[in-house]
């Protein structure tokens, strides 16, 4: 049994926030007692609705279900708040350890895993972790990995004698990363062992190559490559190329190398570039560049594009010129209402399709989804059942997805 008063209607909000002020049915102010996780206010009869107002998250008319507030009665409802713009981060992210040999003792940070299938997953919150990795008749191998909230960190963990490796840092996440021919992981990856000598790298966006050139490996040697946007250009495949450069050499295996400035072309492009209203701005690599609608010519090369408005920034879009033609780009407008989804599984390396658009491997942190729109998500594996379950998008948040594959008897 709640308390109640004779003469008004008491209502609890719960809600962790202060600094709200109500009126009932818009025009009696109402005496707010805030309490721990919760604020009681005593309305008059017959309340059908209240008006809410807070300095930071607005104004919102609640109408009260049903004939409004009675007297002598206690009520309870939930308020969410949403601040426009307010911003979610990620502080974990999955991380894959592909290990070879497949039986082998895994520890990442304190945790210990046994891997019987040569692959092991973590959720890491962001940062440098490290990890030790050791197997019967091989070489035990201690390391460290540094988590980002970009993309899934693939890391590939081999056991020799010796061993090389080689770590590419892209700009962007969608690159895929080619080392002799092989993919390795999209954004940042890890290759396997490598042997002495030089070794082909290619990044590629879907048809679009954006990097190709040759890097050299010593005996036992862990290299860092950090790409940079201004290393990143639509360029043919060095199998068509008559002259290409070499990464110059690692001096010491705590540089970060980068490669070479490529001179731009001095070809250039038409380009429009169209934002949702006048009031909307574009931005450019990062740099204000005009209101509403931009005109104007760019060189041969790889560009960030995206838009501001009253505080909120849309996710960029690529823009790769890559010839002369004319080139229009319609951005959209900034938005705050996205949701992000953490799908994993009992099984590491699932397809994943999201409304029967394939979009990744599990496990697998999805952002930028419309908080409006259900997610019907499907993993499909050879060697398992097709696994199935329809989710909808928490607004600004993140919402944790697990999804159990059984074997395809």
């Amino acid at each position: 049994m709640y308390p109640v008063d004779k003469k008004m209607a008491t209502l609890d909000l719960k809600t962790d926030e202060k600094g709200f002020t109500f009126k009932a049915d818009g025009k009696t102010e109402i005496a707010a007692q805030e309490g721990d996780g919760q604020i009681t206010l005593l309305a008059p009869h017959k309340t059908a609705f209240i008006l809410v107002k807070h300095p930071e998250y607005g104004q919102l008319i609640w109408k009260v279900p049903g004939k409004g507030l009675r007297k002598k009665k206690h009520y309870q409802a939930i308020m969410q708040t949403d601040k426009p713009g307010k911003e979610y981060k990620l502080s974990k992210q999955w991380v894959v350890f592909q290990v070879i040999p497949e039986n082998a003792i895994l520890q990442v940070d304190s945790t210990v895993a046994l891997v019987r299938d040569g692959t092991a997953q973590f959720e890491l919150p962001l940062g440098k972790h490290g990890y030790h990795a050791e197997a019967p008749f091989y070489e035990e191998l201690s390391d460290s990995v540094e988590v980002v909230d970009s993309a899934k960190l693939v890391v590939p963990v081999v056991l020799q004698s010796v061993y090389s490796y080689l770590t590419v840092k892209l700009p962007i996440a969608e690159g895929l990363i080619f080392v002799d021919s092989e993919p390795i992981g999209k954004g940042e990856a890890t290759s396997g062992h490598l042997q002495p000598g030089d070794h082909h790298l290619i990044v590629m966006q879907e048809e679009t190559c954006l990097a190709d050139t040759v890097f050299n490996m010593g005996v036992g040697e862990k290299k860092i490559l950090a790409l940079k946007a201004s290393d990143l250009r639509a360029r043919p495949l060095m199998a068509r190329a008559i002259n290409p450069q070499p990464i110059e050499e690692v001096k010491d295996s705590t540089v970060t190398d980068s490669l070479a400035a490529v001179p731009q072309d001095s070809l250039k492009a038409l380009v429009t570039i169209t934002a949702p209203d006048e009031e909307t701005q574009i931005w450019l690599n990062r740099e204000p560049l005009a209101y509403g609608k931009w005109v104007g010519q760019l060189g041969i090369g790889f560009y960030s594009v995206s838009t501001l408005k009253e505080g909120l920034e849309s996710k960029p879009i690529f823009l790769w010129v890559d010839d002369t033609l004319p080139k229009v780009v319609d951005l959209s407008l900034p938005k705050a209402s996205y949701g992000v989804l953490n799908i994993h599984s009992n099984v590491v390396g699932a397809t994943i399709l999201i409304n029967r658009v394939e979009v990744g491997v599990t496990p697998c942190i999805l952002e930028n989804l419309p908080a409006t729109v259900a997610c019907k998500i499907l993993l499909k594996k050879k060697g398992y059942r097709d696994a199935a379950i329809t989710v909808m998008p928490v607004p600004n948040d993140m919402l944790n997805v697990e999804i159990n594959m059984k074997p395809d008897n």
